[in-house]
């Protein structure tokens, strides 16, 4: 093993350390106070991205409790390299939209996708208001014409109010483009706040945890409802249905996810049919820098708010993923499969072990009860290669592109925040 490798989950303690980032948001906070600086968030929000109007709605409500400031940056060109399946994401989005409408009681209800020159023109209004204390009620009312389909009213209200000419719009959404990677995100409907990201409704929550902190108070529990497996009285119309649970082991949000769908499918007495995938830099697929920080600090306070372990971190891709793989169908036919992807989920994750090497992988194979002899003869069948083949196409037929994606009653969602909507499906509360 290398000695950047043997480092490797030292390292990324370090930098997924809850205590130290708290630490670091203590001192920025005594910065900001001592520069007499307001506390305030950058709002990185595009028009046509259904999440950003949604965070929109949320952050009205924010500031009234927060004083919190808000400044706006608008956006509407992104880098393409951050979306490896870019019109699959849109129409996806738009679906997923609807749904965290209804887990955080917003409005949301458009399924049409608003064109490019519409978005534009909504944006050019908005970049000639980003200094008005009106600004997110001027962005949700646009974003409600604009989903809507009602242009009229835009082209009204821009002969109304200021709005930035052409060329110069075009010329400042480039370079907000061309700058945003540089800037630490990648995604729009996101706030920053002394350094840290926060996207969509879905992190919300993380941000007003901190805003509580900063004031001495503890974040309400209704703060978190939105979360929580409520693992009421089971349905006799979904016994026995399965709950199709697509996995990458190079997923951190897949290990966060596991236990909660392990308990969901016990309690509602589902059938769990897990199906391994190879992570999207194994399938061709870039994953910039930008993109991989973000993910293992957001995954880290995930997991601190579930009690998952995490942040000692051995990254498996290459030949630990495919060793991996290729216990996988042995574990199945054992009857082990969520065991031995529980151990090994812990072991990259959590424990820094390295399932590449012959040492590390039997103890996760060991641990998850099967014999390290048929271990070792599994890793000679490359038969599983086809079989996680199966497994991503059908997981793109679906609509979903990579991980963690659930699949209940032919309705596909995607990442472990969207567990309660899978509960909300089984009890048959949720409208798709």
């Amino acid at each position: 093993m290398s000695l950047k490798r043997a480092l490797m989950p030292y390292a990324t303690k370090l930098l997924t350390s809850q205590p130290l980032e708290h630490f670091r948001e203590r001192v920025t906070t005594l910065l900001r106070d001592l520069r007499r600086q307001p506390r305030e968030a950058v709002f990185y929000f595009r028009v046509d991205d259904p999440y950003s109007w949604l965070l929109a709605q949320q952050l009205s409500l924010l500031v009234r409790e927060t004083g919190l400031r808000i400044r706006p940056r608008t956006m509407l060109q992104l880098p393409a390299e951050m979306y490896p399946e870019p019109e699959l994401y849109r129409q996806y989005s738009i679906r997923d939209a609807a749904l965290s409408a209804q887990l955080h009681n917003l409005n949301f209800s458009t399924t049409q996708v608003p064109s490019h020159s519409d978005a534009f023109a909504a944006s050019r209004i908005l970049l000639a208001h980003e200094d008005d204390p009106g600004y997110l009620s001027l962005a949700q009312t646009l974003c409600r014409h604009l989903w809507n389909g009602d242009i009229d009213a835009i082209h009204v209200l821009g002969t109304r109010t200021a709005v930035m000419a052409e060329k110069q719009a075009r010329k400042e959404l480039e370079a907000r483009r061309d700058g945003f990677l540089k800037e630490g995100h990648y995604l729009t409907g996101t706030l920053n706040y002394g350094g840290s990201w926060y996207w969509g409704p879905d992190r919300l929550d993380h941000l007003r945890e901190r805003l509580a902190r900063e004031r001495g108070e503890s974040l309400p529990v209704s703060a978190l409802e939105w979360r929580n497996l409520r693992l009421t009285r089971p349905p006799k119309s979904t016994q026995g249905e399965p709950l199709e649970f697509f996995f990458s082991f190079r997923s951190p949000y897949s290990w966060l996810a596991l236990e909660r769908v392990l308990k969901l499918t016990k309690h509602y007495q589902l059938g769990l049919k897990i199906r391994p995938v190879l992570p999207m830099v194994m399938r061709g697929l870039t994953v910039p820098k930008a993109k991989r920080m973000y993910i293992v600090r957001d995954a880290a306070r995930e997991a601190a708010r579930a009690g998952v372990p995490f942040g000692k971190i051995c990254d498996p891709v290459g030949p630990g993923v495919e060793r991996c793989m290729a216990i996988w169908p042995l574990a199945e036919r054992e009857k082990k499969l969520a065991r031995f992807v529980g151990e090994a989920g812990l072991a990259i994750w959590g424990k820094g072990i390295d399932v590449a090497s012959d040492a590390g992988l039997r103890k996760v194979v060991e641990a998850a009860g099967l014999k390290w002899s048929d271990a070792q003869i599994a890793l000679k069948d490359d038969g599983w290669i086809e079989q996680a083949t199966r497994n991503r196409d059908d997981m793109v037929a679906s609509g979903s592109w990579g991980v963690p994606t659930f699949r209940f009653r032919g309705v596909t969602v995607w990442g472990q925040d969207r567990l309660p909507v899978v509960e909300r499906l089984i009890l048959e509360e949720i409208k798709t």
